[in-house]
């Protein structure tokens, strides 16, 4: 199916395609240029080390998928703050869904061994992907085709719905084909972190404000980093690293931002923050200790742990921040202290605009 002219824009993504340029290259490409239908060179498959938007994942499936998008869909109804991916939304219910995240063996298990009409093993060039369908009803249902590859810890996926699956899609002549999925998810741009190229582009029709038309995005230590520069109290710092979270359970991430004054803020976020990280270590003075959090202090260093609940499509995590100073804080007065951390809390929560999260993408290395 070949696309019109202008309905695909990438910004950078597509510019140079052909010109075997490599990551390093990226931050000189060219201006954005119409490329409606386009081969991927070589050369760019491969890995990066930008986090990954739901319109970079957009224009990465478009540059193998050649169909129309009407729309974008998805948000904290589709996806988990610890993944990225869109919905493109097409013709008569037609849609193709694409997504990384943390591996999922039981999502695999449910495909192949729980109902689903056939599972395969597919070899495309870039990688061996699962293919798994559910064959089209007599109510009407039509079926769906779900590709899978696993990268290392992240499980790269696609789900199309919309054709009817009558048999082995592989001996189908689908609009979107088994082959175009595999080679989708086994490109290695495709992930929770991508080329900087792909972060750059721009896929005509797709929300301006926000990821899917929901306003939000996963939060990333970047965009953590970019919140605080966002707050008075935090506006002052220079330079920001990525936390040790070793001590604090799975999917913790977070960041150490240095002040003029030496001295440091750290802000992690986590979901599973172990039970004794949620009360006050004997090192502190605390205002509470019970499990949801607390306010703790000594000469020079305070912090605060504040524990949520899920809410709706929100998990429960955690979130910790903690002052570090070189001396023993003005006049011993904390009301100004605590009085940060309170807005440094409110860059912890698991979705954030999507500009905070594109101004945070250079700030932390």
């Amino acid at each position: 199916m070949a696309l019109p002219a202008a309905t695909l824009l990438l910004a950078g993504a597509l510019a140079g395609c052909g010109s075997g340029a490599t990551e390093a290259d990226d931050g000189t490409s060219d201006e954005p240029s119409v490329a409606p239908s386009v081969s991927i060179d070589p050369a760019d498959l491969k890995p990066g080390n930008r986090p990954a938007t739901p319109e970079a994942l957009a224009a990465i499936a478009l540059q193998h998928v050649r169909v129309v998008p009407e729309e974008f869909d998805g948000g904290d109804t589709y996806f988990e703050p610890d993944e990225v991916g869109t919905v493109l939304v097409w013709g008569a219910d037609h849609t193709l869904e694409v997504k990384a995240g943390p591996v999922d063996d039981d999502l695999l298990s449910t495909w192949c061994h729980d109902g689903m009409s056939g599972c395969a093993e597919v070899k495309g060039e870039t990688g061996t992907a699962t293919v798994a369908w559910d064959l089209a009803t007599d109510d009407g249902t039509p079926g769906q085709l779900m590709v899978s590859h696993r990268s290392g810890r992240e499980e790269r996926r696609a789900a199309y719905v919309g054709e009817k699956i009558t048999g082995d899609p592989r001996k189908l002549d689908l609009e979107v084909s088994v082959d175009d999925l595999v080679a989708l998810v086994t490109d290695p741009r495709l992930g929770t972190k991508t080329t900087l190229k792909m972060t750059k582009a721009q896929v005509s029709g797709f929300p301006a404000e926000g990821a899917n038309g929901a306003g939000e995005v996963a939060l990333t230590a970047g965009a953590i980093a970019a919140g605080l520069l966002e707050t008075k109290e935090y506006a002052d710092i220079d330079s920001f690293e990525k936390a040790d979270v070793s001590g604090y359970g799975t999917g913790a991430f977070g960041v150490v931002g240095t002040r003029p004054d030496g001295s440091t803020v750290t802000a992690v976020h986590a979901p599973d923050l172990p039970a004794e990280k949620r009360k006050c270590p004997r090192t502190l003075t605390c205002s509470k200790g019970d499990t949801d959090g607390y306010d703790g202090w000594t000469e020079g260093l305070a912090e605060t742990v504040r524990c949520y609940p899920a809410e709706g499509e929100r998990r429960a995590f955690c979130a910790v921040v903690r002052q570090q100073a070189p001396a023993p804080f003005p006049g011993d007065d904390l009301d100004p202290v605590l009085s940060g951390f309170e807005s440094a809390l409110e860059t912890l929560w698991p979705t954030v605009p999507a500009a905070t999260a594109r101004r945070g993408e250079s700030l932390v290395g």
